[in-house]
């Protein structure tokens, strides 16, 4: 979803489409990273490692919600690309929380399989 946001973006700085897709969109990444942290929470608990790395993709997200209204409001391109930098950033937090999320997954299924053959 970050990617797609990204092409939206850039997009829409090249004057592709209209920035309200990536507005759109936005929104849309933001609810699903809220709900998948919420999630984290109530499955592992707010001691794990997953909800932590959520809560530090939402806070970077929120100071991403920022740069991009400066970068809308002023248009300046120093903005811009660090709002694109940090969307990378964001990127990399993601993509380890959503390996990581497939790792305690595999991880919860080995120690299932283990203990039903004790039984």
């Amino acid at each position: 979803m970050l990617f797609v946001q990204v092409i939206l973006g850039g997009s829409a700085v090249f004057g592709y489409i209209d920035v309200l897709y990536h507005l759109v969109w936005g929104v849309v990444t933001f609810g699903v990273l809220i709900i998948a942290t919420v999630y984290a929470a109530m499955e592992l608990g707010s001691k794990s490692t997953l909800f932590r790395t959520g809560i530090a993709a939402i806070a970077d997200y929120v100071v991403q919600i920022i740069l991009g209204f400066i970068a809308l409001g002023t248009n300046s391109g120093i903005v811009i690309i660090v709002h694109l930098t940090n969307a990378f950033v964001l990127g990399v937090l993601v993509t380890y929380l959503i390996s990581f999320a497939d790792s305690a997954e595999k991880a919860s299924a080995h120690v299932l399989s283990q203990t039903q053959k004790v039984r």
